[in-house]
């Protein structure tokens, strides 16, 4: 049993760590890309702050990073199969109009899949669900 809740602790401390990390970077001026609004809303309940942009158009995105000078962003798609065919759309879009495509975190939720995390909607009921009880 002890060996189990050692397992979840570690689980939540690297979930909590990663969207501590991507917060940060949020907050430091590195756009979030999401899929949708549910998404975004999902990310803002486990306590990520900063600009998230959602996806509506490829071409929209990409008129809008166009006409600013953004160095870096980072890809938060759905860890599904629709999720990959966008990011891979996504890149092609955005190649030479954001320095740096980053696809770090999106590999490092990866892990979680295991455990139910298929949508960035879903991200903050994991982080609830590893989170240790304090008895």
């Amino acid at each position: 049993m002890a060996k189990g809740l050692k397992f979840r602790s570690r689980l939540f401390e690297e979930l909590a760590n990663i969207i501590e990390k991507l917060s940060a970077e949020s907050l430091n001026g590195v756009p979030i890309i999401v899929e949708g609004r549910r998404d975004e809303e999902g990310l803002r309940r486990a306590g990520v702050r900063g600009e998230i942009i959602q996806v509506k158009s490829i071409k929209g995105l990409r008129r809008f990073f166009e006409q600013r000078d953004v160095k870096r962003v980072i890809l938060l798609l759905d860890l599904d199969s629709e999720g990959e065919k966008l990011v891979k759309i996504l890149i092609q879009s955005l190649e030479g109009v954001v320095g740096e495509i980053d696809l770090s975190y999106r590999r490092r939720l990866m892990e979680f899949k295991r455990f139910g995390l298929i949508e960035m909607e879903s991200l903050d009921k994991l982080l609830e669900r590893l989170r240790p009880v304090r008895g």
